[in-house]
């Protein structure tokens, strides 16, 4: 009798020598895939400590206004998803970590390794310890990748994705082993978490397929996404929706746009035909790699076939999750703009989606060398990671209106929570539950004086345009609660901090320091480039006017004149 084995990648070794050959490779590679991510928690502890957008109306919905947990607030469509999971973590982090948005931020970063190991899990043993080394580097690029920022830095956003889809992608990894009670039990988790997570029934009823598993392990998934049909349709008739999605009307060309760009947002948030074009190449591939293994598995029993379906089941499942995810968001996003697709918040998609492009290419590309292998890896992923540096560059421009927002809200200023997107409902649970801004360690980020402090400004010079200093209010009359801008430069440089002070010498605001105002720069003849100035002041304020400080001293900026 003889036997046929499958053939391994072209220059792949035995296990032995792989070890000894592949040793310092491997540890470079390994070392090599955790710089995205030490890069990314960097980046996570340099974002506000303020929460952003959704976490104020989820956190609503998850508390009294006492700051008391109320679980059954939480059994809502939050713009069309599920918040069950994500709402218990903000009003956690809310409780016993101050409401931080970097703690969340962090939170996603482990997510994201639990999402990389999953995908890790999966490669096998035959592809050798150096490809499935660099692959790992590549995806933890991809997933780490700037252009994904808004997932990490607003950790909101991450933690909502991610409670759906890090769950759902270790319920593939495990029937990818035919663990499939563990994974049906991960998938019910999952969809409580995020609506990404309802197609993984449908890669959990694939992978069982290709594994070629007990008819039940094929079964109960459909079951339950059946059940999952019916019981969104009832969520859907009875529940409160807080969607303001509009609807969206069905024509095949916007689905296209939406959903590609989806797939494409990583390579590219500032041309959209770009996104929309990789995001296209990543739908045909992902496609055609399900097509290649449903077909090439099921058309012959031959010897050997049941070993690489299983090496691929996985894989396969986990690519028609991502395919179907970006459909969905298509479908309900398309009535908004063929150009949300290429939102921040995708990115998270399109991330996994080049992951599975990457591992099913070097899965079925069979005679592939190693050494093309790792730098084609290698390669995609540290050419996406570097792509996603101007959309890391949008996601830290919105960091300043968090300053003020946190000004605001220590100051119930009503009008400018609302115009930063925040309802003035959330800040008796905010206080209640000790949240920041509402906690011991919030700033105005001057070292010294701070809301409700004296600060004696009578003999403050004016900081009128002279030379290299020079500063206006530009936004008119300086009145509270409304969003206050200008610039100001003292001695050439930017000053620490802004105050607004009333008539009495009472602080009765602040804001941030630091926005961009070239114009300034080159009409000053300086290099202070971040010259740029938002602050709020309280509402019942008298009389107040803005006041720059630079080395602890105050300069009261006027009222630019009207042109």
């Amino acid at each position: 009798m003889t036997t046929t084995e499958i053939p391994r990648l072209s220059g792949d070794l035995s296990d032995e020598p792989a070890r000894s050959r592949w040793n310092w490779p491997v540890a470079l590679l390994m070392a090599l895939a955790a710089v995205p991510v030490v890069s990314m928690i960097v980046e996570v502890l340099r974002s506000p400590g303020l929460n952003f957008l959704d976490y104020w109306p989820v956190l609503g919905l998850a508390s009294h206004p006492s700051g008391q947990f109320h679980l059954a607030g939480l059994f809502v469509l939050y713009n069309g998803h599920p918040v069950v999971i994500a709402g218990t973590l903000f009003w956690l982090d809310a409780k016993f970590l101050g409401g931080s948005n970097q703690a969340l931020g962090l939170l996603v970063v482990v997510l994201s390794l639990v999402v990389v190991a999953g995908m890790a899990s999966m490669l096998p043993r035959r592809l050798g310890a150096a490809v499935r080394a660099a692959l790992v580097a590549g995806f933890a690029f991809l997933v780490f990748s700037p252009g994904n920022l808004e997932n990490f830095g607003e950790g909101m956003s991450g933690t909502h994705w991610l409670s759906g889809l890090a769950p759902a992608i270790v319920a593939i990894a495990l029937a990818h082993r035919g663990r499939t009670v563990p994974a049906l039990i991960l998938g019910v988790i999952a969809c409580f978490g995020h609506g990404a997570a309802f197609p993984v029934w449908v890669a959990l009823a694939l992978i069982a397929w290709l594994r070629g598993d007990r008819r039940w392990q094929v079964i109960a998934p459909i079951v339950i996404a059946v059940l999952g049909v019916v019981g969104a349709a009832i969520a859907y008739a009875t529940l409160p929706n807080t969607s303001s999605i509009p609807t969206a009307t069905f024509a095949l060309d916007r689905l296209l746009a939406v959903t590609s760009g989806v797939l494409g947002v990583l390579w590219s948030t500032q041309t959209p035909e770009l996104a929309v074009l990789f995001g296209v190449i990543s739908l045909i591939a992902l496609v055609v790699a399900v097509v290649l293994v449903v077909s090439r598995v099921r058309r012959s029993p031959e010897p050997g076939s049941d070993v690489e379906s299983s090496d691929n089941a996985g894989w396969t499942g986990l690519s028609a999750h991502i395919v179907l995810v970006a459909i969905m968001v298509g479908l309900s996003r398309a009535g908004v703009a063929d150009s949300v697709g290429e939102s921040g918040r995708y990115a998270v998609i399109s991330g996994l989606a080049a992951s599975a492009v990457l591992a099913m290419t070097v899965l079925l590309w069979r005679q592939l060398a190693v050494a093309p292998a790792v730098v084609i890896a290698v390669t995609i992923g540290l050419v996406t990671f570097t792509l996603g540096s101007a959309q890391a560059t949008n996601v830290r421009n919105q960091y300043p209106g968090q300053t003020v927002l946190a000004v605001a809200m220590r100051l119930d200023a009503k009008n400018t929570m609302a115009s930063l997107r925040v309802k003035d409902s959330i800040l008796p649970a905010a206080k209640g539950l000790g949240a920041y801004p509402f906690t011991s360690d919030f700033t105005l980020g001057c070292g010294g004086p701070e809301l409700g402090a004296k600060l004696d400004v009578s003999a403050a010079p004016l900081l009128t345009p002279n030379g290299t200093s020079g500063g206006y209010v530009e936004s008119g009359k300086v009145v509270g609660d409304t969003m206050l801008s200008g610039w100001a430069v003292v001695d050439g440089r930017s000053p620490d901090c802004v105050l607004v002070v009333d008539d009495q010498n009472n602080v009765v605001g602040g804001g941030y320091v630091g926005l961009p105002r070239p114009d300034v720069a080159a009409a000053t003849h300086t290099t202070a480039a971040d010259a740029g100035w938002h602050a709020v002041a309280a509402a019942n304020a008298t009389n107040p006017q803005v006041v720059a400080m630079a080395g602890g001293k105050a300069y009261r900026l006027p009222v630019a004149p009207k042109q």
